[in-house]
């Protein structure tokens, strides 16, 4: 029984199965590449340095004389050109990756938000709005976070399922950052300027969202939530195919 649950976790660990949110899986693949490297030169490195640190270590009468070693230039090559190809492949994986995180997908549903002390304000290309403040989601015994049950649908931000979206961020007054905790990407929201990420999340559900840069003293109760839903349950919310509200452009009426 224990084998077989064992089985299971692992198989469904290598699974190519969709995703909870992206693009947290380019960030997990490129941390799981730079680590298996890492070990693998930590081991190269290791294992034959304790081996010789054992063979050679000093022994009275043995050895106490230096012997001269020739260098051997195919092995002084060998160890020059594999590290190389080594850093060329990172680079050009994290290019890769960085490249797809940065870049929204061409279908994408546009969200403008405003970041302010201490919240949050969602505009859709309808004209719709959430605002969502800091108050809405704390306890205000405790001062804790309220559960998802707890907290007033009219403070959450829809979100449709499956779909990709790019945020377009600004700030009222100081420096935030929106940080999607499961897709595993932040961006800061700067004044003045206009600043832009993509997520899509894959299953429906309430997610959190979280001010990632200090912005004064309710900076750790900055937050949002995303009510992930599916297509058709998000049309009726929004009042509009989705498809039509992506003709239009937020990016104008920054």
């Amino acid at each position: 029984m224990r084998r077989t649950s064992l089985l299971t976790l692992l198989m469904a660990g290598f699974s190519f199965a969709q995703p909870v949110a992206e693009p947290a899986h380019l960030w997990e693949n490129m941390y799981y590449i730079w680590l298996f490297i890492a070990v693998v030169i930590y081991l190269v490195v290791f294992i034959p340095g304790a081996y010789f640190l054992i063979k050679y270590r000093y022994r009275k009468g043995v050895n106490e004389e230096a012997q001269h070693v020739k260098e051997t230039p195919a092995l002084e090559v060998l160890w020059t050109i594999i590290p190389v190809i080594i850093v060329i492949y990172l680079a050009t994986q994290s290019f890769a990756f960085y490249k797809t995180q940065r870049t929204a997908p061409a279908n994408s549903f546009e969200i403008k938000v405003t970041a302010f002390m201490w919240g949050w304000q969602f505009e859709y290309p309808n004209g719709k709005q959430v605002i969502a403040f800091f108050n809405m989601f704390e306890d205000p015994e405790t001062k804790s976070y309220l559960p998802f049950d707890k907290i007033a649908d009219t403070a959450k931000a829809y979100i449709p399922a499956g779909v990709p979206i790019k945020v377009l961020l600004t700030s009222q007054d100081v420096i935030h950052s929106f940080y999607v905790q499961p897709a595993k990407v932040t961006e800061d929201a700067v004044p003045g300027r206009i600043t832009h990420m993509w997520f899509k999340i894959n299953q429906p559900g309430e997610y959190w969202v979280f001010c990632r840069e200090y912005c004064g003293t309710k900076h750790s109760k900055m937050a949002a939530v995303l009510k992930v839903v599916p297509k058709e349950e998000f049309e009726e919310w929004y009042g509009q195919p989705i498809d039509s509200a992506n003709k239009v452009s937020l990016n104008k009426n920054f």
